[in-house]
């Protein structure tokens, strides 16, 4: 009889183990919102991560997108390249929904077309008062499942992860977009210019190699 006590007790506790395992286990979303965009390109062994904080609607990141997207190829064996979002809605009333937009897009592996979609739209979008029908026409135009694209778009596990690069930036010290860091530290935009680009480039890897 001790026996049969011993044993339902101790299945009891098990059960309750597991159960408040399961409670307190993190969501993916919410370790997804505090860590924010989780959006790399490049050699993820690399030393050196270049991060930049766009807003899809600053005229400056617009002027920066194509000489990052060279470099980005350019050092893609040395360096890792990371894309944060940094919407100024204050003056850019489209940034936000620009950036949910491509942040659902990473939902499904295809950030960096989205990304691209977005920016070399640009001057289209930002001249209309629906530029959703731009984004879903992206979307479709990349092969995004468009319900779950439109899901995730509107979740407010996407609205986490912007908020989450926000706070990065401010605590950065970046006032701009875009905002550069080289392995979390702020550094001078260096212009758009694919050379400027590459010596802020090739001087974070000669620190790194010195180091």
């Amino acid at each position: 009889m001790k026996d049969n006590k011993f044993l339902i007790v101790m299945a009891v506790l098990v059960v309750g183990v597991l159960a408040a395992a399961i409670f307190l286990k993190p969501d993916n979303a919410d370790r997804a919102g505090a860590e924010g965009s989780q959006n790399f390109y490049g050699n993820e062994s690399s030393n050196v991560t270049v991060t930049e904080f766009v807003d899809f609607q600053c005229e400056a990141c617009y002027a920066y997108y194509p000489g990052v997207k060279e470099v980005k190829e350019k050092y893609k064996d040395r360096v890792q390249f990371q894309v944060r979002n940094f919407p100024i809605v204050s003056g850019h009333q489209f940034a936000f929904q620009a950036a949910r937009s491509a942040e659902a897009a990473a939902r499904q592996g295809k950030f960096w077309e989205m990304h691209d979609k977005i920016f070399e739209g640009q001057k289209i979008w930002e001249q209309t008062q629906n530029p959703e029908s731009y984004f879903d026409q992206y979307a479709e135009e990349i092969g995004l499942d468009m319900e779950q694209y439109r899901t995730d778009r509107d979740s407010g596990d996407v609205s986490a992860v912007i908020t989450a690069d926000l706070n990065a930036v401010k605590e950065l010290g970046g006032t701009g977009t875009p905002t550069f860091a080289i392995n979390g530290e702020k550094v001078e935009n260096p212009g758009p210019s694919v050379e400027a680009l590459s010596q802020m480039i090739d001087d974070a890897l000669a620190k790194a190699e010195s180091n």
